[in-house]
Order: structure tokens, then C-alpha cells, then sequence
């Protein structure tokens, strides 16, 4: 389990987060939307403990805050929304960071599995500044899926934290990244996403938190929090679910390609 309680985050004088509190389960894709600025990106970088906050995370049952870099490392893998390398690094070398801090180190094979995995094998020696925007997140998704390839080890879940993993991606690969993240949680690890897309979200999450100015809307199943009400409010416009729009309007959404 995953616990985060009364997690504040301040810049200045701006209060970013308000005494939030998540729990994210093992074995369950949890979502973690709402509109820009409403600190989405901030509760993450403080579950990750890579920004400064109040508060206490736990992560399976003891806490982030004193753990050494290489321990967490062995328990979570942090995708961030973009990445940047200053040197000519090979795709299979960049994926080849990721084994070397997580626990699959003996196994050679694992990165260019990750890489099969994301659709990437024959990507493998090129320069991984020649790729377009949504091939390098596929990219840092196969490190991060090598930094934590079991998604249990030792009795105890890995945890993919993921931050926005979709946003530069077409469709198809948005299905496929999210089908990781899925099967992931289903062989027993942990998965915590910042995501924009709410039909993705409603698709393949089991658990949605919905932030809005820094504080907790709403937490649990799509059906439960993504309603009408709580969407509205959250995202200062007039929402509606599961309505179809006006006629002559195309209306494309992910379920058809998974029917």
C-alpha cells in the first residue's frame, strides 16, 4: 500500500497542496486527475519524495522520508513528464538505467524485453535524441518497466509511478501504454498515474482522485467520482457523462478499440 497523509506543498507564499490524503492499493491502477494547476504533477513529485512537502508518505508500511535513494529505487519507478538526456545515449543504454538501479540486475535480457514491450525493440541502436516526442516517453517507460521489472519480489508490490504517461502519445499507443500500466497492477504491483484523459482514466482506473486548488475533491471508483457534479466543479465547467454530443459531431473514444 501506498499512503500519503495531509501532504502540503508551498511555493512562496502559494499554498499548492492543502492537506491532501491518498492511499493507492497494490494491484489497482490508481488515477490521479483535475484541471491545470490544481497540483496533480505536486502530490506526485512529493509521494516520489523528489519535492520538498509536509506531511508523511508510506510506502508498503514504512516511510519514503530517511529511506536511502537506492532502496526506493528497488521499490518504485518514477516516470516524469518529460525527459532529457545531455549526451548521445542508445535507446537500449538509456533503458539499460533503469536495470541498473532496480532489482533486475542479473537479468541482461530484461531491457530489451521492456523495450519489446512498449513496441520499441527495433529502436534499440538508435541515438535516443533522433526520436520523436512520443517514442522517447515510450522509451522512459521501458526504463522505468526495467527498473521494476517483477511486479512483486521478495512478497512485496513494485510500484510504477507515472506522471501524465500518455500525453504525447497517438490512440493506439495510449491503449498500449495503458495496458501496461493494467497488467502491471493485475500481477500484483502498484500503479499511481497523473492523467488528463478522463476517458482513459475512466477505462483503466480502479481508484480516481480528483484534486481541485490544491485539495481533494473526491476519491474512489470512476463510477462513483467521476459524476456530472464532481467533474463540473472540479474543472469549472458544465460537465456531462456518458452524453453523447450533438449530432453530426464525431464522438471517438478508446472503449470501441477494446469491444
Amino acid at each position: 500500500m501506498l499512503e500519503a497523509r495531509d501532504i502540503r506543498v508551498r511555493y512562496g507564499p502559494f499554498e499548492a497542496l492543502r492537506g491532501v490524503d491518498l492511499t493507492a492499493r497494490a494491484g489497482e491502477v490508481t488515477a490521479i486527475v483535475g484541471p491545470n494547476g490544481s497540483g496533480k504533477s505536486t502530490l506526485l513529485g512529493a509521494i516520489t519524495a523528489s519535492l520538498p512537502h509536509d506531511g508523511t508518505v508510506r510506502l508498503n508500511g514504512r516511510e519514503v522520508e530517511g529511506q536511502k535513494p537506492w532502496a526506493l529505487a528497488a521499490q518504485r519507478a518514477v516516470l516524469p513528464q518529460s525527459s532529457r538526456l545531455a549526451f548521445p545515449f542508445k535507446v537500449l543504454e538509456v533503458v539499460r538505467l533503469g536495470l541498473q538501479s532496480g532489482t533486475a540486475g542479473d537479468r541482461p535480457e530484461v531491457p530489451m524485453q521492456a523495450l519489446a514491450r512498449v513496441g520499441l525493440a527495433q529502436y534499440a541502436d538508435r541515438y535516443f535524441q533522433d526520436l520523436s516526442g512520443g517514442e522517447a516517453q515510450r522509451v522512459m517507460l521501458a526504463r522505468v518497466l526495467a527498473q521494476v521489472w517483477a511486479p512483486v519480489e521478495d512478497g512485496q508490490p513494485r510500484w510504477l509511478l507515472l506522471d501524465e504517461p500518455v500525453a504525447s502519445l497517438d490512440i493506439a499507443h495510449q491503449l498500449q501504454v495503458m495496458e501496461i500500466a493494467r497488467e502491471f497492477a493485475r500481477a500484483g504491483g502498484g500503479v499511481v498515474a497523473v492523467m488528463h484523459d478522463l476517458n482513459l482514466t475512466a477505462l483503466f482506473a480502479d481508484c480516481v482522485a480528483v484534486l481541485s486548488e490544491g485539495r481533494l475533491l473526491a476519491f474512489g471508483a470512476p463510477a462513483e467520482v467521476m459524476t456530472d457534479e464532481t467533474l463540473s466543479l472540479a474543472y469549472g465547467c458544465a460537465l456531462r457523462v456518458s452524453a453523447p454530443p450533438p449530432e453530426g459531431v464525431p464522438f471517438i473514444l478508446p472503449h470501441a478499440a477494446l469491444a
